[in-house]
């Protein structure tokens, strides 16, 4: 890399600024945006090196002196290759200019083994920029890595005007920050405002992140209604469309283990597995999967273990619809819903078992929307029943609603404190699928319009004479 005067005053500007908000107690967002700016400006003053091609299909290795790597200025087309070789001792690294097709994308995989990369006490592992159509991947079978990276306040992060990107198969820890972050931050080049770039289909899929600082995955921008004050006046950030996160592993998440926002045409989270969220226990960043301001999405096939705050915590537009996860020892509730953008049909929470939510089963606040339903839950032993006094009862636990405001539909649902009941098969190696006669078979309300086909387990939701109560059908 090669610095020059201007790249080394921004370097001291941007360690001025952090210096400073140590003081001044800035926002994590007010240190990203400028962190993120003055590492832009860096990234343009170094040089693209080049490497000659090896085995695994490469068009191109990154070499071990690389700090950016510019496919455009390399003449990489699309269909490239671009190779990270195991053995290698991969600082920080910045892809630009990587732009494939929907057709022919452009790869960066790993090649002769797992490929490392070490950002500790950087801003970043692997950082994209304006890159399009493309594909980081560690690989393709389940429980396989081949990509690492370790440590970086960002470890991975798809920033400005990266679009269309599919990232799997890839293990990050020790994250600073946040594990993936994927979003454009609003500046006053207009190009990064809402109505002038959309981030499309972004697919984070069989992932495995740990240990991070703050959230496993940050995807899309929390400000969606209220926007960045930046030199420029108020900026709205960029929504994204096409999202969907699926078939992760999180573990040990010092902030939420998920969080989406800004995706007003809805996202897809999915079939993920979350053990020990929010372990910083920060006040309201302490949850297992949030929706942000904006963040409309189906959410389900889910399983959540362990955590200090609520399991799913939901704060956008009055659309979302969670069904078929299980959710177990919270520390706050199972599921806290308000609609504090009132827009949209209602929620609809259809086919969730909750075991020793901290607090309540499910907490709604939806006073804003026609109509709430829930149909076909399973709750057990919410740990507040015993706390609640007249006009409250115990069982408000299962499902507490704001005030007489909140429109609510409920049927078919199972409510009890014995573990027991139900009958699940090995509650205590968190098997909460149904044995031979449960009292939860064949018992749920029809709920064909909704065209669930899967329950949690990927097996058929109907099997018998009637839909079943809970996460799993018998």
């Amino acid at each position: 890399m090669i610095f020059n005067r201007g790249a080394f005053t921004c370097l001291i500007k941007a360690f001025s600024f952090t210096t400073l908000c140590l003081f001044l107690q800035c926002s994590e967002e007010d240190v990203l945006l400028t962190s993120a700016e003055n590492l832009s400006i860096l990234a343009n003053t170094s040089t693209t090196t080049s490497a000659t091609t090896g085995g695994c299909g490469c068009t191109y290795t990154v070499p071990a002196t690389a700090y950016r790597v510019d496919a455009q200025a390399l003449g990489l087309k699309p269909g490239a290759v671009i190779c990270l070789k195991a053995g290698t001792a991969y600082k920080n690294l910045v892809f630009k200019n990587v732009r494939g097709t929907a057709v022919s994308p452009i790869i960066i995989k790993n090649c002769g083994g797992t490929a490392v990369i070490s950002g500790s006490t950087q801003w970043f592992g692997i950082r994209t920029e304006y890159s399009s159509f493309f594909r980081i991947t560690g690989g393709t079978a389940d429980g396989t890595y081949g990509i690492k990276i370790n440590g970086g306040h960002q470890s991975l992060h798809l920033d400005l005007l990266t679009t269309n990107v599919e990232v799997d198969h890839v293990e990050i820890g020790n994250s600073g920050f946040a594990g993936i972050m994927a979003k454009t931050e609003p500046s006053c080049d207009n190009a990064t405002v809402r109505g002038n770039f959309v981030m499309r289909n972004v697919f984070l899929h069989h992932n495995y992140i740990h240990d991070t600082g703050g959230e496993g995955f940050y995807v899309g921008h929390n400000f969606y209604s209220t926007g960045i004050s930046t030199p420029c006046g108020t900026r709205l950030p960029p929504v994204l469309e096409g999202v969907k996160i699926y078939n992760n592993i999180i573990k040990n998440s010092g902030w939420e283990a998920i969080q989406v926002a800004s995706t007003p045409k809805g996202a897809e989270v999915y079939n993920n597995r979350i053990e020990n969220y929010g372990v910083k226990n920060v006040q309201y960043q302490n949850h297992g999967v949030q929706f942000g301001e904006g963040g409309v999405g189906k959410f389900y096939g889910n399983f959540i273990k362990g955590g200090k705050g609520n399991g799913l915590m939901i704060l956008g537009n009055g659309q979302n619809f969670v069904h078929d996860n299980v959710i177990i020892n919270t520390g706050g509730h199972g599921i806290f819903c308000d609609d504090r953008t009132a827009t949209g049909t209602g929620f609809k929470f259809i086919n969730n078992t909750i075991v020793n939510a901290g607090v309540d089963g499910i907490r709604l606040y939806a006073d804003n929307v026609p109509m709430n339903l829930i149909y076909n839950n399973l709750i057990v032993n919410p740990k507040s029943y015993a706390t609640y006094t007249y006009p409250r009862t115990g069982n408000d636990a299962y499902v507490y609603l704001l005030n007489k405001a909140v429109k609510v539909t409920q049927l078919n649902n199972y409510f009890t404190r014995d573990i027991n009941a139900p009958k699940f098969s090995s509650p205590s190696t968190f098997n909460y699928s149904l044995q031979t006669g449960s009292p939860a078979i064949n018992k749920g309300i029809n709920i064909a319009v909704y065209n669930i086909l899967l329950d949690c387990a990927l097996k058929p939701r109907l099997k018998g004479l009637a839909y079943d109560v809970g996460a799993y059908e018998y």
